[in-house]
């Protein structure tokens, strides 16, 4: 890949920026003179102590950064980038080393590891941070390289949420219509209202007594069902795996009926309290919104289904672009749309490239399958 005018400016950009963190780190031998960095574009100022990893002492996280950062001055990007990837081994959520490994991936030619740390950058940061424009800059500017992948930020109260991987398949149950008990329906949940369904769900006979939601129809269980599996690839992609259950007391995620689900939406994502027994993910979906559609039901209930199942994987954040599944808002179609129907999966690349960098990422909250 040969490096074009554009592409030069950018590479000096990122010299420059780079030289300022580097040189910045070197001076900064008190609190005072770290603290004056910018919040997040700060390098590890201060010695580390070494980081115990599956029993061997990791190496030394500022002599590294430090050796990485003197291959980038000197241009050698493919030493650089070997050596920020060993300082993201040793510590994933440091957003600069992140974007350093990108940037250096980048300049090596090696466009998969860049593309792999500029999407983790973006959904690591706040939305307008230095580094998630940087990298978006990035993304924009190598539309090509990266097939025009825009991924968006999953940081909510300063911290990812995802299920632990490893644990099991994810077990989900789709009920035939049924809503939950009165005081639980629609606009009636909260989240304080889900640890109560925990011990529910456990008693005799609880599922048993629920009613139909109104205008349920029976097609509609495995529309939902088309719009869960359209997340299938999750598991050879080695993110997690999920499986359909018909006992829902084994369920991690349960989804239920209501006639309204409130605030505006048509389906609302409920996740598991941590540390909570029994803590189950749960999911309602609008009966009243898909009277409309006529032949495009189909369609509109397996964007709905898979959309909240987006959320269930960790997907906790909207992407601000109308066309990706996890848009807050979908686009508006015509009657020519309205009136047909589409086979296709609403997952898109953004939306792909966002859940895999969330799941090679830390996260602040895990979430645990029930292992039933």
């Amino acid at each position: 890949m040969s490096l074009s005018k554009t592409d030069r400016r950018l590479e000096t950009e990122f010299s420059a920026a780079v030289t300022k963190i580097a040189v910045l780190a070197v001076l900064a031998a008190t609190t005072a003179q770290y603290s004056a960095l910018p919040a997040d574009a700060r390098v590890s100022a201060h010695p580390r102590k070494p980081v115990q990893k599956k029993g061997k002492v990791a190496p030394n996280v500022e002599a590294l950064q430090r050796k990485a950062f003197t291959c980038y001055l000197q241009r050698n990007y493919i030493e650089a980038a070997k050596l920020f990837k060993q300082c993201f081994d040793v510590d994933p959520s440091d957003v600069s080393v992140n974007y350093y490994l990108g940037a250096s991936a980048l300049f090596a030619n090696d466009v998969k590891t860049a593309e792999h740390a500029l999407c983790r950058v973006v959904v690591m940061s706040p939305p307008d941070s230095e580094f998630s424009n940087l990298a978006m800059k990035s993304l924009k500017q190598w539309r090509k390289e990266f097939h025009g992948i825009e991924p968006y930020s999953q940081l909510e109260n300063g911290r990812l949420m995802r299920w632990e991987k490893g644990k099991g398949p994810i077990k989900v149950w789709v009920s035939d219509g049924l809503q939950l008990p009165r005081g639980f329906v629609g606009p009636e949940l909260d989240s304080e209202k889900c640890k109560a369904l925990y011990s529910m769900f456990q008693r005799p006979g609880f599922f048993n007594q629920l009613e139909t939601a109104v205008h349920y129809v029976p097609s509609y269980r495995d529309m939902v069902k088309n719009g869960i599996n359209d997340w299938g690839w999750v598991a050879s992609e080695g993110i997690v795996s999920f499986e359909f259950t018909d006992d829902p007391t084994k369920a991690d995620v349960l989804y239920f009926w209501c006639p309204v689900s409130g605030a505006g939406s048509v389906g609302r994502t409920y996740y598991p309290w941590t540390r909570t027994s029994n803590a189950r993910c749960i999911v309602h979906i609008e009966t009243e919104y898909l009277r409309k559609w006529g032949a495009r039901v189909p369609t509109e209930l397996r964007k709905t289904s898979a959309h909240e199942f987006g959320h269930v994987l960790g997907l906790n954040q909207h992407s601000n672009n109308i066309n990706d599944l996890m848009a807050a808002s979908g686009k508006d179609i015509s009657y020519r749309e309205m009136t047909s129907f589409s086979s296709e999966s609403a997952v898109t690349k953004n939306d792909y490239a966002t859940l895999r960098a969330l799941y090679e990422l830390p996260a602040g909250e895990l979430y645990s399958t029930m292992g039933r």
